[in-house]
């Protein structure tokens, strides 16, 4: 009986010494329940393209839940509807936080969060309408401005939609906003449905911070649509 237990344990040493170490199968370490991004930064395809990037790259290790750290001076519609249709397509629960400032284009990717919170004042919301920066030699007649003009009226129909889509009740309010320029505390914001809580954090147990490191941009174009505005203090609302 001795004999046979030491030969079959012997056996076992064997079989496990011969077992090649590339057929063992390595432990795989466990997603992060939740990751924050960072995103402090302007709107343009370069910045998106980045944060984009990010997200992906976290879904594809199985991260489930995401929350984006937004504060932004605006910048770029078209950008930032992109974002705002990837973002509410992706397969991981997509939170937004208000980290300061979402003016402009930004405000379309805060509203790509199924949920969407701020910090208290003064953190503000900026709503307004596209404009059109031209550079230095540029023809100006009137099949290009027409043509212009009629961008513009599709630009701020795509902040309009998204805006209401979130903000449900307040068409009028919304397309007055879009109209013209409008502030917004994070309390306002939460009457329209824009906010859904105020938080003092955005960091939860467990969480992993990212921050999206954007190069700065060189490029120049003849000319950009853009919401990017002037930094403006709450309360002081501008007409432009």
């Amino acid at each position: 009986m001795r004999v046979h237990r030491a030969v079959t344990m012997l056996a076992v040493l064997v079989s496990v010494m011969a077992t090649p170490l590339s057929s063992q199968q390595p432990i795989t370490p466990q997603p992060p329940e939740r990751v924050v991004i960072n995103f402090l930064a302007g709107i343009d395809t370069n910045s998106v393209n980045m944060l984009l990037s990010v997200v992906n790259g976290q879904v594809r290790q199985g991260v489930k839940k995401i929350t984006i750290v937004i504060s932004s001076p605006g910048g770029d519609t078209t950008a930032a509807f992109a974002a705002y249709n990837i973002l509410r397509n992706s397969t991981a629960e997509i939170t937004t936080f208000n980290a300061g400032n979402i003016d402009s284009a930004a405000v379309l990717i805060y509203c790509a969060g199924k949920y969407r919170y701020s910090f208290p004042e003064p953190a503000r919301f900026l709503i307004h309408s596209n404009a059109m920066t031209l550079g230095v030699n540029v023809p100006l007649d009137y099949n290009f401005m027409n043509a212009q003009l009629q961008q513009l009226v599709s630009l701020n129909q795509m902040v309009t939609q998204v805006l209401e889509a979130t903000a449900k009740d307040k068409n009028k309010e919304i397309e007055q906003a879009v109209r013209s320029q409008t502030i917004l505390t994070p309390e306002q914001a939460k009457e329209w449905g824009i906010v859904q809580d105020i938080r003092n954090t955005f960091m939860e147990p467990g969480a992993v911070l990212i921050s999206v490191d954007v190069p700065l941009r060189e490029e120049k174009k003849p000319f950009e649509y853009t919401t990017l505005r002037p930094s403006i203090s709450a309360g002081e609302p501008t007409h432009q």
